[in-house]
């Protein structure tokens, strides 16, 4: 199968969908690839057997040409729309100017030698895309001798006559290589001539651009050829604006349905109606609603939802016309629209399409079985029901929001609830109006009025320093530049205004960016007459900038004369510096860096300087952390402004519009660039919605999962407490002695709530103790002191399964560690022993000995303390012994010893 490449190169086919070979081509497609290899062929034969000889020049220029073709051709950006750009048009429009027939073919043939090994493509691709670049090349040079030898045209000017026959050289290459390639995706897979891409505006307009300056290229190798790396330096900025194509694609679609989004969709809208209104035809509008997307994500996750989006998308591709547009307009909301379609066509339309939803099985890898989805679907249509996008836009919302009121899973017209209107109003309702009865949330409107900035402050607001930092800049600059332009002289003076004309124009494409901020191209223009015309066009350029904006934006008069004295100072500056430098080629342009740093020291110096006395911040900071980035992007310009000088000397103004176009690019790949990044930011910030929603989510089942899980152990612990009846309630009331102790040795919150846990799952590993042995009144064996043992390391197994109480099991494994080293599991002594753990067993012995159990009756509060402070040291830790003494002396565990037992510690 084929598909086409484009932007900075003519277009080839190239292997996207090689995977679909083996069904081969279509019989017209085949025999059209026949004829263009024989022809090729026999072209190539005939300028071979009419060309005599070759000298040594023209094979070292067409080695030459060809090598930088194949480097070219392996610096390729794909676009969604399976098309390709990059800059080879420039070295073959040269090479079909300055080469001879045989060796154009030459150039194709090598061409694409790399790329083929590269990316390995079939063989009828491939020889194809040679067979396309070999007659392209072979009819550019026709064309441009013909022109140019003066026979075809009766201009005497040679010049002239040149700049006309490179600007036809350039128009034939272009519309011989789309024309080839167009027939053969035409015959291959069926793509209409617009459906290709190849003769959009942006596709002909860019390689049109490009081969332009192919034909520069060829006439300053003409003239000097070491000036061919200047014009061939600018194809590297050039190259960065060749993601133009994918980002706007991108900024168009959404990513996930690969439908367009509802920016795009608005406009889109927006022209449909106003061809309706000339053409006096009608439009209609769907706002699909896909039902209960939560429960779907709730039951089944996000990724199933996702599977849902993409295949309710892939359904209305297969439902509507070719003519009809879809879009996701929201997180599960979709927008319609169908040109030409009345309100029952597209009733029909919107009824078949939820049928076929509902019937759809959805597959999604969490679901052994496919989920079934449905969407409510509302109809509203242009000129019946609304005139205005945003009006069409809201009823065809309103009789969704009516579809899923009624049950889901149906299609509402419009004009058949023309009163759910005053039941949606967002306007407070006057006491005679009914209320509405179905209760559901509010469609929202489209359209809002946008926030005005601040008035900016007029002059005398300004605070003095400012004041006079405004006014010297407006005087001194004013001043230099009528200075500059009486001084300069009037010659060149029609270049000069076609420059200053340039440079407005790119004043009013300057791109709005963030908060009312502008990106614009006029620092180049300004370096560029710097170096060509010196410090005489520098008042001029900036009258011509800041009028264009003041026009725009109607600032301040005090903003736009500061501007005027920035720009001027900048510029003269510049000037001198061009000024200085020698004027051999290299040198000049390499110094255009210099000319940049100090365009950029007295430009943002002076813009730095007003921001810091305005906003109190530290001049260096705020440098570094609003301007430091561009100084990079400043030095680029100068090396541009000083090669545009370099190529006026031998173009003359031919060299301004030629540069105008890869700038006017760069300037379309910065709008690309800030729509992809404003897009980026709606979809982050969508993603951090959902993101916090499932966190949310998440929240709330974790602490379900606790709650559940905890009362599941606790019911565990009543267990072990419920097999003897002499130990009832005996973890609760460990569990408030330890926390009791833990306080008073001063724990953190964390340390208490482990500690809580600890306490009342301490003995939940003797559900492993037989009751013959737990229950048992007389001595036990070894062999069941080993198992009754063996309860702390069960327990801490049990419990080390909730992920949530792994800070509790230290002190579950270790409650009978002993302060000298004697106790169990480990043997551990002293400080090694976990604080919880320590705490737990002072705790557990003390309310073991203060009840009574199947072997002995309880002890008196003061002789249990006696027994802990005898073996504080030993098998206590002294500082919880102690502890406990004073919280028993206090009265702060009354509540849980027996009223005798309190008397008697007493």
């Amino acid at each position: 199968m084929l598909s086409s490449e484009g932007p900075k190169t003519a277009r080839a086919m190239t292997a996207t969908t090689y995977r679909q070979r083996r069904s081969g081509l279509p019989i017209a497609a085949q025999l059209y690839l026949v004829a263009v290899w024989t022809l090729a062929i026999g072209a190539c034969a005939w300028t071979v057997s009419a060309t005599t000889s070759l000298t040594a020049s023209e094979w070292r220029l067409a080695l030459f040409l060809a090598a930088g073709a194949a480097v070219a051709q392996l610096f390729v950006v794909r676009t969604p729309r399976d098309q390709s750009y990059h800059m080879t048009p420039v070295l073959v429009v040269a090479a079909a100017i300055l080469l001879p027939p045989p060796l154009i073919v030459l150039v194709a043939l090598f061409q694409h030698v790399p790329e083929w090994l590269k990316e390995r493509y079939p063989w009828y691709i491939q020889t194809f895309n040679i067979a396309n670049y070999a007659l392209s090349g072979l009819a550019t040079h026709a064309v441009f001798v013909l022109v140019s030898s003066g026979g075809s045209t009766p201009i005497s000017d040679p010049d002239l006559r040149f700049f006309v026959a490179g600007v036809a050289a350039a128009a034939t290459f272009v519309l011989a290589n789309h024309g080839l390639l167009a027939v053969i995706l035409r015959y291959a897979r069926g793509h209409t001539l617009s459906g290709t891409g190849l003769f959009s505006l942006q596709s002909l307009s860019t390689d049109f651009v490009l081969s332009l300056l192919g034909v520069v290229l060829a006439e300053i190798w003409a003239d000097n050829p070491w000036l061919v790396v200047l014009v061939l330096a600018p194809l590297v900025l050039v190259h960065r604006t060749l993601e133009v194509p994918k980002l706007e694609a991108e900024a168009r679609q959404d990513p996930k349905t690969e439908l367009i989004n509802a920016r795009y969709f608005s406009r889109l809208l927006e022209e449909a109606l106003e061809r309706g209104r000339r053409e006096n035809e009608p439009a209609s509008l769907l706002i699909v609603d896909l039902d209960l997307l939560r429960d779907i994500n709730n039951t089944y996750g996000h990724l199933a939802g996702d599977e849902v989006l993409v295949g309710v998308a892939r359904i209305f591709r297969d439902q509507l016309r070719p003519d009809d547009t879809a879009a996701r307009f929201g997180g599960e909301e979709f927008a319609l629209l169908l040109p030409g379609a009345t309100t029952e066509e597209a009733a029909v339309v919107a009824e078949r399409i939820r049928a076929a939803i509902a019937d759809e099985p959805f597959a999604v890898e969490t679901s052994n079985e496919p989920i079934a989805a449905t969407v409510s679907i509302g109809v509203a249509s242009f000129p019946s029901d609304a005139s205005e996008p945003e009006e069409l836009i809201y009823r065809a919302d309103v009789a969704a929001y009516r579809a899923k009121a009624q049950g889901r899973n149906r299609v509402v017209v419009w004009n058949q609830y023309a009163a759910v209107e005053e039941l949606v109003s967002e306007d407070p309702a006057p006491p005679s109006r009914p209320e509405a009865t179905p209760s559901r949330k509010r469609p929202r409107r489209v359209s809002q009025v946008p926030k005005a900035p601040p008035p900016a402050p007029n002059y005398l607001s300004l605070s003095a320093r400012l004041r006079l930092l405004v006014a010297a800049v407006t005087v001194v600059g004013f001043a230099a530049g009528v200075v500059c332009l009486v001084a300069g002289g009037t010659g060149q003076l029609l270049d000069v205004v076609i420059l200053i004309g340039l440079v407005a124009i790119g004043q009013a494409l300057a791109l709005e960016v963030l908060d009312h901020g502008t990106i614009s191209l006029t620092a180049v223009g300004s370096l560029a007459g710097a170096a060509m015309f010196g410090p005489r066009v520098a008042l001029p350029i900036a009258l011509a900038v800041c009028a264009v904006d003041w026009s725009a934006r109607r600032g301040k008069l005090h903003r736009s004369a500061f501007n005027i004295g920035v720009i001027v100072l900048s510029s003269v500056s510049a000037a001198v510096v061009y000024g200085l430098l020698p004027k051999s080629s290299w040198v000049f342009v390499i110094g255009g860096t210099l000319a940049g740093a100090v365009y950029f020291a007295v430009n943002i110096g002076l813009l730095t300087s007003a921001i810091a006395i305005e906003t109190g911040e530290r001049w260096r900071d705020t440098l570094r952390t609003r301007f430091s980035w561009l100084f990079p992007h400043y030095l680029v310009y100068g090396v541009v402004g000083g090669m545009i000088a370099i190529a006026y000397e031998y173009a003359g103004i031919l060299a301004l519009f030629v540069f105008a176009g890869p700038l006017i690019l760069v300037r379309k790949s910065q709008l690309d660039y800030i729509a992809h990044t404003e897009e980026s930011v709606r979809r982050l910030r969508e993603a951090t919605e959902t993101i916090e929603q499932q966190n949310e989510s998440l929240s709330r089942a974790n602490v379900a999962l606790r709650d559940r899980a905890t009362e599941a152990m606790e019911s565990l612990a009543a267990a072990v407490d419920a097999r003897d009846t002499y130990t009832a309630g005996h973890s609760r009331r460990v569990q408030e002695i330890a926390i009791e102790i833990g306080r008073e040795l001063r724990l953190d919150a964390s340390e208490l709530e482990s500690l809580s846990f600890a306490a009342l799952f301490h003995d939940v590993g003797k559900l492993g103790v037989p009751d013959a042995i737990l229950l048992k009144t007389g001595p036990l064996d070894s062999d069941e002191w080993w198992i009754v043992r063996r309860h702390a390391e069960e327990g801490e197994r049990i419990i080390a399964h909730l992920g949530f109480l792994s800070d509790a099991t230290p002190a579950i494994r270790h409650h009978h560690e002993h302060w000298d080293g004697s106790g169990y599991p480990d043997g551990l002594s002293g400080t090694e022993i976990p604080i919880g753990a320590r705490i737990l067993h002072v705790a557990d012995a003390f309310d073991s000995m203060v009840s009574d159990r199947v072997y002995r009756g309880a002890m008196p509060v003061a002789d249990a303390l006696l027994e802990l402070r005898t073996q504080s040291g030993a098998q206590f830790c002294p500082s919880c012994v102690l502890a406990l003494e004073t919280l028993v002396a206090r009265g702060s565990l009354a509540h849980l010893l027996d009223p005798s037992a309190s008397s008697a510690a007493a």
